[in-house]
């Protein structure tokens, strides 16, 4: 898939005698997920010979490209100045700072973490074993940092919701065991045997989040499943 693609289809569904706005929702229909990978949420056509790309991302640096006018978050391309030289648009992108892939928002509906037994709790002081616990794991494949926020979201009501924050550098991934979570007290900050769900808010970037569970059970903790499930996100 080429921008000289999506401009040779344009030409196509404009012979066929197509409205505008109609064409506008066949080119997101046909070309979103494409156009989503290149760091563009939406295109527009403005006239006959005018496109507009919403671009996922901040304008670095002024750019001179016959045919093509940048602006903060979005490019006005004049479609025939450049249908001799398409992949011009792909050059005009990499002057934009990307937002990431994935969401602002993330929800992992079923939590819960089991209490240690006496034997688990005495093995963990001294270093030894791997226990029932939860994990979260963030991506930002972003040019820019941000900080997430965590809600932790109680079923029973005599639990107090807690949260907290923590960042995530452009172009790296952190990964969180819930249940080494300390509050201001220096205690654990998620309560055990209870079930939870988590809110996962990125300030900055758009994020991709995933969840993850060990439970073991057991004497001795002979048994143990693991459960690792994507994030809803409501964008």
């Amino acid at each position: 898939m080429t921008f000289g693609t999506l401009l040779t289809t344009i030409q196509d569904y404009k012979r066929a005698g197509i409205s505008l706005e109609t064409l506008t929702t066949l080119l997101n229909d046909a070309f979103g997920d494409w156009l989503a990978s290149q760091g563009i949420s939406r295109l527009v056509m403005l006239g006959d010979n005018t496109l507009c790309l919403n671009v996922r991302g901040e304008l670095k640096h002024t750019i001179s490209v016959n045919g093509i006018r940048a602006y903060s978050r979005f490019l006005v391309v004049s479609l025939d100045k450049v249908t001799e030289n398409p992949e011009a648009i792909t050059d005009a992108l990499t002057s934009y700072t990307s937002d990431g892939d994935g969401a602002y928002v993330w929800v992992i509906p079923d939590g819960y973490m089991a209490a240690l037994t006496p034997a688990e709790q005495e093995w963990e002081q001294h270093g030894g074993g791997y226990f029932s616990h939860e994990s979260i794991c963030i991506s930002n494949t972003a040019d820019i940092d941000t900080r997430c926020l965590l809600e932790v979201l109680y079923e029973d009501p005599a639990l107090k919701n807690v949260s907290c924050e923590f960042d995530v550098p452009a172009h790296r991934s952190v990964h969180y065991r819930l249940d080494k979570l300390k509050d201001d007290n220096s205690e654990p900050l998620i309560a055990k045997d209870a079930p939870v769900s988590y809110k996962i808010t990125s300030r900055d970037a758009r994020v991709v989040v995933q969840g993850s569970r060990i439970l073991t059970s057991g004497e001795n903790s002979a048994f143990a499943s693991f459960g690792t499930v994507m994030a809803w996100s409501p964008q």
